[in-house]
């Protein structure tokens, strides 16, 4: 690390600087001959390649692209409404102006229908990548835990923990914000947000020091939609979803915009009620050194439903031709429930004597009502891109749970039945500045300030229904809070053909917890964990370089962090698996990574090719362990064990293939190491974890077809090969989606008709082992589902165009401003 600024600066220095010219020009509508105001007008080196550079046209229609090296490109141009054009260009030793530029609208001719249904379903930007929702066929009528199940390289487990290039640690956003969402809440936010309000899922793995630093695996960003029209303009929705082997549910939503002069307003409404059925089985073989002595097998059964309400709403507004004030937000009401149906029989392994028979259910029900409010501001403060944004957010999300325990033993005929409540409420407040000063098109500086306050309290208390009388030692009441205070500064240039950017980034972290619990007596025991503060700092560096025939490399370095929340440090005691007892760890660290990536771009006329070798060498990994305690029942919590290092190799894909086919296609190679580590229980027994290493590989081959001028298929194919987790391995598995889209009424209405999980195989089995014990599992989530939806769209077709702003020009749109 210390060798590589020097390295860095003198590669620099010694740059040549080469001639640059620059590009200027007129768009106009082609039947009214007036100018057009903020198109989005983008050079590049060829139609596939990604952008170089880009500016939106001035209320004259007029665009000026400077400090463009010689050379032979391509001028993009579009707008909401317009047939999008390519225009060849020969950059000399002198300014080009290419003079008048017509745009035609939209003519719906069949070859615009097919560029329609042949849209690109990934695009590369120079830090992240960008897969559109709207291809996204057989996700439609779902969810966004759906939309993320199939992105190249994201995981979403049964329990809807989202994953990252098989790392969980990774930070999920909405429009550019945390939004509230935590470990603990963002599956059952995922699993309501309608996946019709969603436009584009953005992936950083290796955000530079501008983001938030969390997620060791990097960012991924839900943007969400927004239709800037003209008057108003609106689409509604309704569909029906059935798990096999459940009750079928039901979607609907309604989406209206509307706009006129300086203001731009949207409500977003989407319902879903869903049912779903699930199950698994355990073997867990008890061990006394190599002897087995006995075996424990589980069955389990499980139904579970849900009902809900998500609900976006936004209104901006120019009050000045260089001020923008924007209020919006979203909120979600609805709960579900379900049971769990558990069997249990333990053996002796040697004489299959059966020594415990008895069975577990447990009845759930509960909310999870959440909102979220921003207050955003942007100043344009001149018309080379500077500009200064600021915005207050707060959010709210709770929780309420009632389990009823019903054990039975058959063998003594003795049964008990215990309820316990379980409340959450997590509250967060972030401000934040940004300011950005562009000195040309080619330079630019970025400083900012970020402060988030939290605060998460959560009591939880039990009471035996057959006795009338409180289960102190089920009692436990967690209070936390937490400040987090950073900021940062990024410089970035180009100069000809070579790009770069370095960052810095510090932040202030503290936080402070008080948890309570009670003994058999009902005696309160208070453990106060101290405040505790820790200042950490950030680097960042990106750089690129274009060579000739479309070839691009780029180099990256980033460090990172996980810090732990929630369910790894809350002491609360989880006996939903009486046989499997969970619970935080208050002395957690955070994990502390070190993050590179080497890409390599290549472009053809109808091809292109990502590929990235990363590595990641990450300190203190927090891990899930058990062990088994003296009453021979397993406990699990959350410890710093031992230190890992991960490389990979990422290869993305895109054909165009005889005008009809689009495939986008992902392979992932992956090879981890974990250190030797030694862990001591809370029962001062001590374990050993050996060295591990495990090669393992992922692939997702997404494939658009056009079977009609009106008719668009899809079919999504993944597998995953085995691959190591703490104190085992998790086996392969695999799945296949199927999608089919018809419109009709000159687009105005459309069909989806699909299939999830067409063989029934996204199910997860794994191996784990411990101090005392051997164990083999398996489970599965709703299983192969059918669904279709109808989604008509009503309103002025015809696009805005004095308020028309561009889409990554860092403006307001739905759900705040662009990061």
């Amino acid at each position: 690390m210390r060798h590589f600024f020097p390295i860095f600066f003198l590669f620099c220095l010694t740059l040549p600087a080469l001639a640059l010219q620059t590009i200027r020009g007129t768009i106009v509508d082609g039947t009214s001959n007036k100018p057009i105001d903020f198109v989005n007008v983008a050079l590049l080196k060829s139609e596939d390649a990604p952008p170089a550079t880009g500016v939106v046209t001035d209320e004259a229609g007029n665009f000026l692209l400077p400090n463009v090296p010689i050379g032979k490109y391509v001028l993009r141009v579009s707008f909401v409404g317009y047939n999008t054009l390519t225009i060849p260009l020969n950059v000399t030793n002198k300014e080009l102006n290419v003079g008048k530029i017509k745009l035609t609208e939209d003519s719906k001719a069949l070859s615009e229908v097919q560029v329609i249904g042949q849209g690109t379903q990934m695009r590369f930007e120079i830090d992240k990548k960008v897969f559109s929702v709207d291809q996204n066929i057989a996700a439609a009528g779902g969810s966004a835990t759906e939309v993320l199940q199939n992105i190249p390289s994201v995981d979403v487990d049964n329990e809807g923990n989202v994953s990252l290039r098989n790392n969980s640690s990774v930070e999920v956003w909405i429009n550019g914000k945390p939004s509230g969402l935590t470990a603990e809440n963002r599956a059952q936010i995922l699993q309501q947000m309608p996946a019709e309000s969603i436009e584009s899922i953005e992936i950083m793995t290796n955000p530079s020091a501008r983001y938030n630093p969390e997620g060791t695996a990097g960012i991924i960003n839900l943007v969400m939609k927004r239709n800037r029209r003209a008057g108003y303009y609106g689409s509604v929705s309704a569909g029906s979803m059935w798990a096999i082997g459940s009750l079928p549910g039901f979607n609907s939503g309604l989406n209206i915009n509307y706009n006129k002069g300086a203001i731009d307003a949207y409500i977003n409404l989407g319902y879903r009620a869903m049912n779903f059925n699930g199950g698994g089985w355990t073997n867990r073989y008890n061990l006394n050194g190599t002897d087995t002595l006995s075996l424990l097998s589980q069955q389990s059964r499980t139904a579970f439903s849900y009902n809900g309400l998500f609900t976006r709403a936004g209104i901006n507004y120019r009050f000045h031709e260089n001020h923008t004030l924007g209020l919006s937000g979203f909120g979600m009401i609805g709960g579900g429930g379900g049971y769990f149906d558990n069997d249990y029989k333990l053996r002796n392994f040697q004489t299959n004597v059966l020594l415990r028979d008895f069975n577990r259910y447990t009845e759930d029900t509960g909310t999870r009502p959440g909102m979220n409010a921003s207050l955003d501001y942007k100043w344009d403060i001149d018309k080379k891109g500077s500009n200064l944004m600021s915005s207050v957010s707060y959010s709210t999300h709770q929780r309420t749970q009632d389990e009823i325990y019903l054990q039975t033993d058959r063998i003594i005929g003795d049964s008990s039945k215990v309820l316990q409540s379980t409340t959450g409420t997590n509250r967060e407040l972030e401000m934040k500045l940004d300011y950005t000063q562009k000195f040309s098109e080619a330079t630019r500086l970025e400083a900012g300030w970020q402060s988030t306050l939290e605060d998460r309290f959560g009591p939880s208390s039990a009471e035996d229904l057959m006795l009338n009388k409180p289960v102190h030692t089920f009692f436990n009441e967690f209070d936390y809070s937490e400040q987090i205070h950073g900021g940062y500064v990024t410089f970035g240039s180009r100069v000809d053909k070579f790009s770069f950017q370095g960052g810095l980034r510090g932040e202030y972290f503290w936080r402070h917890a008080i948890n309570k619990q009670k003994d058999e007596n009902g005696t309160i025991k208070e453990v106060d964990y101290q405040p505790k503060g820790d200042m950490q700092w950030f680097p960042s560096v990106f750089m690129s370089y274009s060579l000739p025939e479309n070839n691009e490399l780029q180099l990256n370095l980033t460090r990172r962090v996980d810090r732990p929340r929630g369910r790894q440090i809350n002491p609360f005691r989880d006996f939903t698996d009486s046989t499997n007892i969970s619970y935080g760890n208050m002395d957690l660290e955070p994990e502390y990574t070190m993050a590179y990536e080497f890409n390599y771009l290549k472009t053809w006329d109808n091809h292109s090719l990502s590929s990235t070798i990363y590595h990641r060498a990450t300190d203190d990994v927090i891990q899930r362990v058990s062990f088994i305690n003296a009453d021979k029942t397993m406990e699990s919590t959350y410890m710093n064990i031992t230190r890992s290092q991960s490389t990979g190799l990422e290869l993305v894909v895109k054909n165009n293939l005889f005008k009809i086919l689009n495939l986008t296609s992902s392979l992932n190679f992956y090879y981890n190491t974990l250190a030797a580590s030694i862990y001591t229980s809370p029962y001062n027994t001590v374990s050993q974890i050996p060295a591990q290493e495990n090669f393992t590989w992922s692939g997702r081959v997404m494939g658009n077809i056009i079977l009609g001028k009106t008719t668009f298929g899809q079919i999504t194919a993944d597998y995953s090969a085995p691959r190591l987790i703490a104190q085992g391995k998790q086996s392969s598995s695999y799945a296949i989606d199927l999608g089919i889209r018809q419109t009709f009424l000159d687009r105005k209405l459309s069909l989806n008709l699909m299939v999830r999980d067409l063989l029934d195989s996204r199910r997860r089995s794994s191996v784990t082992f411990g101090e005392g014990f051997y164990q083999q599992s398996e489970s599965y989530f709703h299983g192969r589902m059918v669904g279709i939806t109808a989604t008509y769209n009503f309103g002025n077709m015809k696009p805005k165009r004095s308020e028309q702003r561009r889409e990554d020009s860092g403006m307001m749109d739905m759900g705040g401003m662009d990061e």
